[in-house]
């Protein structure tokens, strides 16, 4: 590679002095570094750093995206089986994104290795594995995970998964990748350095898609005969990874080539992001972008008029992924402090920029004390103990409805290895496992 011709071309003189000022390994890496960007687009997007923000504008010809809750259609029973036959047949795959850390939970490691407070200190990662696990033993057939993680915590991820046995999973069926990076530029468009590396930042979940195809894992997805992805976030405690009714609303719906999981907002000031139609073009706007006027809108019966929350659950096609694999999601900027230095650009893609792209995609409503607890936050809303507290909660509804007394002012643990959802829970079961996979708590 050329990198007196790549740079000189680039405008990052700067950077090709440093360069030729090391030698040996501090070379080589930056070297690396400088191979891993496509410096003919850093100099457009900051060239066009304005045009780079036009995605962030709000369209006039914003309207509401319908929604209902997928449970209480009369279908819900058909989708799941649907779903489960597609899982038998080795059709579908999840798809993680874990490239976050646990810095605001004030945990030193990325964040899907964090203990929540559960009475069986199991991690996010662990209680994913386990509810995989079990959907695959229900239905016969191994389930391709996915995980993606970032350079930050790629090597600990592995790490603690390999030090766990991989929670039992066939190592086969896992696949690890690292999320892309992109450099962070000076208000004048240089390259930032931090020492001798360049100061690499994630490109953003929209990344996300670019990274399955680069690593491989999509080819390798296809030849195993993949034809569905879910793609979920690290943080949600009560994901139901591989939903088999959500699997099989996008298979019986014959347009839309990806689905999201949606909730009713709990008001009109939470900052959650929601689905709508711009310019007639499904997609998600982002709290802080969604105008005041449009926010507090409400139906003639009072519910919110833009209410689907978007709780980062989402099922593509394999065609929708590879229509995607070409496709160029537009770039989003914001101004950062990057190695001391104000005012720098970063620059990011965003998952649900995707959407307009698929065109028609499916909205599928679930209840949010079911299927969406988020650990964000330390303390607090979305916090360890909001999701301590729903998932007792939860489980301890599913035990009352397969007939168990339980003592209502207390909270129970089942282990996603009795149970993927609630199903298979009877009194036999409580009293064989409690202790055991089912534990008694309080907060």
């Amino acid at each position: 590679m050329d990198f007196t011709e790549i740079l000189t071309a680039a405008g990052q003189t700067d950077l090709l002095k440093h360069l030729e000022s090391l030698s040996g390994d501090a070379r080589t890496q930056l070297e690396r570094d400088i191979a891993s960007q496509d410096w003919e687009e850093l100099k457009k997007l900051h060239a066009e750093k304005s045009a780079a923000n036009l995605s962030d504008n709000v369209s006039a010809d914003l309207t509401p995206m319908p929604f209902k809750i997928a449970v209480d259609d009369l279908r819900y029973d058909f989708w799941k089986e649907t779903g489960e036959i597609l899982l038998g047949k080795g059709q579908v795959a999840a798809f993680l994104v874990a490239g976050g850390q646990g810095s605001r939970l004030g945990f030193d490691g990325p964040k899907g290795m964090f203990d929540i407070g559960l009475p069986s200190h199991k991690s996010l990662f662990q209680l994913q594995a386990e509810r995989l696990q079990n959907l695959a033993a229900q239905v016969g057939h191994s389930i391709p995970w996915c995980i993606m993680t970032s350079p930050l915590n790629h090597e600990a991820t592995v790490t603690f998964f390999r030090d766990n046995n991989f929670f039992g999973i066939n190592r086969e069926d896992i696949r690890f990748f690292e999320q892309g990076t992109i450099c962070a530029l000076t208000p004048e468009g240089k390259a930032v350095l931090d020492g001798d590396r360049l100061a690499l930042v994630p490109d953003g979940n929209g990344g996300c898609f670019r990274a399955l195809a680069q690593s491989g894992t999509l080819a390798w997805l296809v030849e195993r005969g993949v034809q569905y992805v879910f793609l979920y976030s690290v943080d949600n405690a009560l994901c139901r990874i591989c939903d088999p009714a959500f699997i099989g609303a996008l298979a019986a719906d014959g347009r839309a080539l990806s689905a999201s999981k949606v909730v009713h907002k709990a008001g009109p000031q939470e900052k959650v992001g929601i689905f709508a139609f711009q310019n007639k073009k499904p997609g998600v706007v982002e709290y802080s972008d969604l105008p005041e006027n449009y926010r507090d809108m409400t139906n003639a019966d009072g519910s919110l008029t833009f209410d689907g929350g978007n709780i980062a659950i989402h099922l593509f096609k394999i065609s929708g992924l590879r229509k995607l694999q070409t496709s160029r999601l537009p770039w989003h900027t914001a101004r950062k402090t990057v190695c001391g230095i104000e005012k720098c650009w970063k620059f990011e893609q965003f998952l649900f920029d995707a959407f307009p792209q698929l065109g028609s995609m499916l909205p599928f409503g679930v209840v949010r004390e079911e299927e969406f607890s988020p650990v964000k936050n330390a303390e607090g809303n979305d916090s360890p103990k909001t999701a301590r507290e729903m998932i007792g909660a939860l489980h301890r509804e599913w035990l009352r409805k397969a007939h168990v007394e339980v003592n209502p002012k207390m909270l129970y643990e089942i282990s996603p290895k009795i149970s993927y959802a609630g199903e298979g829970l009877t009194r036999r079961l409580f009293e064989r496992e409690l202790g055991r996979n089912i534990l008694e708590f309080e907060e």
